[in-house]
């Protein structure tokens, strides 16, 4: 090396980018509807904590592309919840359950609930919503909506300042959308798995 010649490029001690998952990364292009998707599923593999308001995005999973059949037994009678009904129930064909919970596999996500304010809906805390990006958010339905930043699961209803995203819990405030916000529809909650 001449003297007088400071030296450039190659690596230093501590430079670049620090791991976020603890392995390094690689640039991919994904579709921009998928965006919210790949993200929320990259959150719930970064080191530091994610910050959790109703729907936990570091647990949002997107569904397997590649379908493996899980078929159970469909029984050829309804269950009662009163009265029981004589036990000879039988087997009338099977059901894959991917098919059944699930219409679009490209466009669907699965994501955790954190939080009450959807309870006199039915969604409790812990619950995991099956959310789908293809359905139209249209006013009446569950959605899983994004506002200013922040995550959470609403019912969409219209308002006279724009959007209302409202709570199923008197406990909770409903959240007015107005042109100030930001606002974005991840997907509509089609069904919700609960463990019993």
């Amino acid at each position: 090396m001449q003297q007088g010649k400071t030296q450039h490029g190659g690596p230093r001690p501590g430079a670049g980018r620090k791991p976020a998952y603890g392995e390094p990364t690689k640039t991919v292009r994904v579709p921009q509807s998928l965006v919210p998707v790949v993200v929320g599923y990259l959150e719930a593999h970064k080191c530091r904590p994610v910050q959790r308001v109703d729907v936990d995005a570091s647990k949002a999973r997107p569904i397997a592309i590649k379908r493996s059949v899980t078929s159970v037994p469909i029984l050829g009678r309804r269950v009662r919840a009163g009265k029981p009904t004589s036990g000879d129930d039988y087997q009338e064909g099977t059901a894959d359950i991917g098919r059944h919970l699930v219409r679009d596999p490209l466009a669907t996500f699965v994501v955790q609930v954190t939080g009450w304010s959807m309870r006199d809906a039915g969604i409790a805390d812990g619950d995991e919503l099956i959310v789908d990006r293809s359905i139209d958010a249209q006013a009446g339905r569950i959605v899983v909506a994004e506002v200013d930043g922040e995550l959470t699961v609403k019912r969409l209803q219209r308002a006279a300042t724009g959007w209302l995203l409202q709570a199923a819990n008197p406990d909770f405030h409903d959240i007015v959308v107005t042109d100030r916000n930001e606002l974005h529809i991840w997907g509509v909650v089609t069904r919700l798995v609960r463990k019993l």
